[in-house]
């Protein structure tokens, strides 16, 4: 077996949490999705849509289990299909998430990843990663291709 980042970190892979996700919402499409550390644990964020209702998710990635789900009417300016498409996010064809984070590790001088966000900007889907050096004294932004791994953009947020 694959020694991953999730294993690593031991927290279910970003497959079964989509999947997860879309267990509970099967009509929707995904926008936003981000893992991040929050107190004794790590957490998987999804916000999504079916056109009709915006939804939340968040999952202790631990576990697996929900810690909060909530459900909202959209605006009517995000209910047009050519607005959902724009907003919608590509899962097909990622590279990994261990990729990802070595990718991103190998393009800063700092070593602890605090918080990945993928989401779509314009055409592209990508990985937005937050990165700090050992003190936490710097704190790194990276931004990442989903498909190809392509560096986009880092720099030193202050």
């Amino acid at each position: 077996m694959t020694d991953t980042l999730e294993m690593r970190l031991g927290i279910i892979s970003v497959k079964d949490a989509v999947d997860k996700y879309f267990k509970y919402y099967p009509d929707d499409i995904l926008t936003k999705l981000k893992i991040t550390h929050k107190g004794p644990f790590y957490k998987y964020s999804f916000i999504g849509n079916d056109g009709k209702n915006r939804h939340s998710l968040k999952l202790n990635a631990q576990t697996g289990d929900t810690i909060k789900s909530k459900t909202r009417i959209l605006k009517r300016k995000d209910r047009s299909p050519a607005r959902r498409d724009g907003k919608k996010i590509n899962l097909e064809n990622m590279i990994s998430f261990s990729e990802i984070n070595t990718i991103a590790l190998d393009a800063v001088p700092a070593s602890t990843p605090i918080r990945w966000k993928l989401k779509r900007k314009k055409i592209r889907t990508l990985w937005e990663l937050e990165i700090t050096d050992e003190r936490g004294a710097n704190m790194y932004k990276v931004n990442l291709d989903a498909q190809n791994g392509k560096l986009l953009q880092f720099k030193l947020k202050t």
